[in-house]
């Protein structure tokens, strides 16, 4: 926070998404005696599997171990989390009255188990380290309700799209809302930063983000920038809605793969930080020695910015992944000045 804030740091700051996960044995062997809902909503399971990384890798931030969908959840929606497949929404969430649940959604009574999570992690975490919250976007975290399970069509959330648009982006507004009140009541809790998950960003047609999407993004981004809660946009391979992405309020924009930091820095403005974006497969497949060396890149194009960069890889850091390679991209990453 020090470094994006102006304050002189010498090298670029670094962590990892999904840093808290299956690649770590300790993570594994902590997910073997709980369940994933038990591990999320405990608060003290919570906080001990988000200070895991600490323990073999040094980063520079910790976010706080959770789902995107753990709003939905405390909220009381049935969704279960199936080993390969990902998360199910047994009762499909698919008209507007079903999605005014989230118009009563009270942070502090219905997740309250998260502000005590980033509370207990606030008080075991360096002064210096910066603590992140984060939430799933209204188009993401709604396609999983609206589906009930991942679907790589999204037929049932594009049918709505195409029949009623005005109806599916007022079941998106209502969620937005929602989603900053608990982005605001993570703040308070602890985080000193927030990020924005919106994984299935890709699959949205330009117009529906031109005539819809690009409103409710403003709302939210712009709500948390009055309350002083910096925030980070996640997309992942839209490239199709970058140009469109360079006039949201945002703190940072986290960039995927598929494109370069030099190629965006002409397209965002300057005060806007970007993050990311090192292929999390090269740490899946690739030697220590190649991650070392495309570290080593991606801060020598990181130098040629005119604006403040996290390094971070392009997405979630990978199950299977060698912790060995995950600590040479960290360590590679903070041995180098800017």
């Amino acid at each position: 926070m020090k470094y994006l804030s102006g304050q002189a740091m010498g090298r670029f700051p670094v962590w990892m998404m999904r840093q808290a996960g299956r690649y770590l044995p300790k993570y594994r062997a902590i997910r073997a005696k709980y369940s994933f809902w038990e591990m999320a909503t405990q608060p003290e399971i919570a906080a001990e599997v988000s200070l895991l990384p600490m323990e073999d890798i040094p980063v520079d931030a910790i976010i706080f171990f959770s789902d995107i969908l753990t709003m939905p959840f405390g909220l009381g929606l049935p969704i279960t989390m199936k080993e390969s497949v990902g998360p199910i929404t047994e009762i499909p969430l698919r008209t507007e009255d079903q999605f005014k649940i989230f118009e009563g959604y009270d942070p502090s009574h219905h997740t309250g188990f998260v502000g005590e999570a980033l509370s207990l992690i606030k008080k075991q975490i360096p002064n210096e380290m910066t603590l992140l919250g984060f939430a799933g976007a209204p188009w993401t975290v709604g396609s999983y309700l609206i589906e009930g399970q991942s679907n790589r069509n999204f037929e049932q959330i594009k049918s709505w799209m195409h029949t009623d648009p005005a109806s599916l982006a007022s079941c998106l507004q209502t969620l937005g809302d929602a989603t900053v009140r608990y982005l605001e009541y993570q703040h308070r809790s602890g985080a000193h930063m927030v990020q924005l998950f919106d994984t299935w960003i890709g699959h949205m047609p330009r117009k529906f983000f031109e005539n819809h999407y690009s409103k409710i993004l403003d709302n939210m981004f712009l709500k948390l920038k009055e309350k002083g809660v910096p925030a980070i946009y996640f997309t992942k391979h839209s490239s199709h809605l970058t140009p469109l992405f360079s006039s949201l309020p945002v703190s940072g924009f986290s960039v995927d793969e598929l494109v370069s930091l030099t190629e965006l820095d002409k397209q965002f403005p300057r005060n806007v930080f970007f993050q990311g974006n090192l292929d999390p497969i090269l740490l899946l497949k690739g030697t220590e020695g190649q991650v070392r060396l495309k570290t080593r890149l991606l801060v020598q194009e990181a130098r040629g910015l005119q604006r403040n960069v996290i390094m971070n890889l392009a997405h979630g850091i990978l199950p299977g992944t060698p912790v060995e390679n995950a600590r040479a991209f960290v360590q590679e990453a903070r041995s180098l000045w800017i």
